[in-house]
């Protein structure tokens, strides 16, 4: 080596610097989730059997007079022990309005029996085609009525839309199900309810409806399927049972007894089966009609079962008739808890947010004309 070499240490390479760490990403909040309110009904056997039997033995004793103050006293029950978030319905119409559209209701059912009874066709013929050509209008009537005196929290629900719609959806659409064999019932019944859901107000907000088609078609095609089925199982056991009793009999006072059993068992069998469908049907679409509506935005969920619905009516009718009617109350209030127990409003956002809106009275002729004919479209808002 070199004298005037000079040995220099070489240190080693520093190493990168690192980059300042970052200031840690706070916590995404998690979604806003509607909270779940479950409707309540608080009543009970034994409280509604005292308002039952009192109204039954005055509207006896009134001739049907106290009727309208029975259904008030039965309505303001229901609706006070039905609450949702604490708060419950109200039931605001008076027994002197029921009362009145009862009479005019009552009058033409009337007019009708008398009519048909004695042969006056008329008369009669005219009063059917009249009611006939008038149902959507006492329909759109009888759904402002109970909008109109039915409240939550003080605020009185509307329903707003108007006859022309009516006329469209229960008379018009209806007519196209005949030659096309009800295959457009789904479709028909998809519209009805979005006709009474979108027509209903309540706090300023108008109600929603989002439904599609194809869901409708789900349980029309089960029971078109179920029906078919039962129609060949039917005529396949009167077949069966047929040439059972032909074959072993050799023709004794007693074969047509056998041949009437053998045809009759499987037929009222089958029928009775066949009965439940319209449940099922009915049930099913409930759940379709509050699952697609919309107040705002919130929304609710209906999980109604048909077998419990079935199940529930079955029994109800067998406890009715052996105990004579008194078991009229335990069936209501069932049906009502078990109706509460599986539905629920989905709320997003603050309950108090509804204003009240201008109101006027309506009349409740329609209304009870509706209920005495016994027309029941779905209302069930």
């Amino acid at each position: 080596m070199p004298a005037d070499e000079v040995l220099v240490p070489v240190s080693a390479p520093a190493e990168a610097a690192e980059p300042p760490a970052l200031p840690p990403r706070p916590a995404q909040p998690p979604p806003h989730e509607p909270r779940r309110l479950p409707v309540e009904f608080t009543g009970r056997v034994g409280e509604y059997f005292g308002i039952w039997i009192v109204n039954v033995v005055l509207t006896l004793l009134t001739l049907g007079i106290y009727s309208a103050w029975a259904k008030v006293r039965t309505e303001r029950y229901f609706y006070g022990n039905t609450r949702i978030d604490g708060s419950p319905f109200e039931y605001l119409a008076t027994p002197v309005q029921i009362l009145k559209g009862r009479l005019v209701a009552y009058a033409v059912v009337i007019a009708m029996g008398i009519s048909a009874h004695f042969g006056f066709l008329v008369v009669y013929f005219p009063l059917v085609i009249a009611v006939l050509l008038l149902l959507p209008w006492l329909l759109q009537r009888a759904l402002r009525f109970r909008a109109r005196y039915s409240a939550w929290r003080g605020l009185r629900f509307r329903f707003v839309n108007g006859v022309d719609e009516a006329y469209l959806n229960f008379m018009f659409r209806p007519l196209l199900m005949i030659p096309t064999l009800y295959m457009l019932l789904p479709w028909v019944r998809k519209h009805q309810q979005e006709y009474i859901v979108t027509g209903h107000r309540f706090g300023g907000m108008r109600f929603g409806f989002q439904g599609e088609l194809g869901p409708y078609y789900i349980p029309f095609a089960i029971c078109v399927g179920a029906g078919f089925i039962g129609y060949i199982v039917m005529l396949a056991a009167v077949f069966a049972g047929a040439l059972l009793v032909d074959g072993g009999g050799s023709g004794g006072d007693g074969e047509p007894n056998h041949v009437m059993l053998a045809v009759m068992l499987p037929v009222a069998v089958v029928y009775l089966a066949l009965l439940v469908l319209p449940v099922f049907l009915r049930t099913r679409y409930t759940n379709l009609m509050w699952g697609n509506a919309r107040l705002g935005p919130h929304r609710f969920a209906c999980t109604l079962r048909a077998r419990d619905i079935i199940w529930i009516y079955l029994s109800n009718g067998v406890a009715i008739l052996c105990t004579l009617g008194l078991a009229v109350p335990w069936a209501m209030v069932r049906l009502a808890k078990y109706r509460a127990a599986h539905f629920e409003l989905l709320a997003l956002g603050d309950l108090d947010d509804f204003v009240a809106e201008a109101e006027r009275a309506e009349g409740a002729a329609s209304a009870e004309l509706v209920d005495a004919l016994d027309l029941d479209v779905g209302i069930g808002l």
